[in-house]
């Protein structure tokens, strides 16, 4: 879950970037399609995309309530097959599944020239995450952050646990 204000941080350096307005822009893993909501007040088309049918569900709702222009889109991002001129995204951060940012990170890499993606900081992840995006061809930029989230799951143990993020803009080299 990202917070508004990351949220809104990330979504407002790619309008800024030109890397939204009348662009096709998608979210791997949207859950209930903040990042998305964001997207489309902005001018940007956006794919809400997640595996999670339960997650995309609320999200559809929210988007036709508001009516808002988004596909929802259930699928496996191992089978996604799109092409997206930007994704913006908050992977899994691969704490309870091991790499599963490394798995969202390659597949939006390959499926677009500009990726944001938000990881949770870690100087080994980094190390590994630069490689992949300039094994790709891409040039990497970071912004580390402090990140603020309310207990969600059944194994957070605070209320709110705060803790470093990079939030990485990749973009392709010519």
């Amino acid at each position: 879950m990202t917070p508004s204000y990351l949220a809104s941080e990330i979504i407002w350096a790619a309008y800024l970037r030109g890397d939204i307005e009348n662009k096709v822009v998608a979210d791997l893993g949207c859950g209930t399609g903040k990042l998305c909501y964001g997207i489309s007040i902005l001018g940007g088309y956006c794919l809400c995309i997640d595996i999670d049918i339960e997650s995309l569900k609320i999200a559809k709702e929210f988007f036709e309530e508001k009516e808002l222009n988004v596909d929802v889109i259930n699928a496996d991002i191992n089978y996604l097959q799109i092409k997206a001129d930007t994704v913006i995204q908050n992977p899994p951060f691969g704490v309870v599944n091991k790499g599963a940012d490394l798995l969202f990170l390659s597949k939006a890499l390959d499926i677009s020239k500009t990726v944001y993606s938000i990881h949770k900081f870690n100087e080994k992840s980094r190390e590994l995450i630069y490689r992949l995006g300039n094994e790709k061809g891409f040039n990497v930029t970071i912004l580390t952050q402090k990140f603020k989230m309310n207990a969600y799951y059944p194994w957070h143990k605070k209320r709110i646990h705060q803790f470093l993020v990079d939030i990485y803009l990749f973009s392709k080299s010519n």
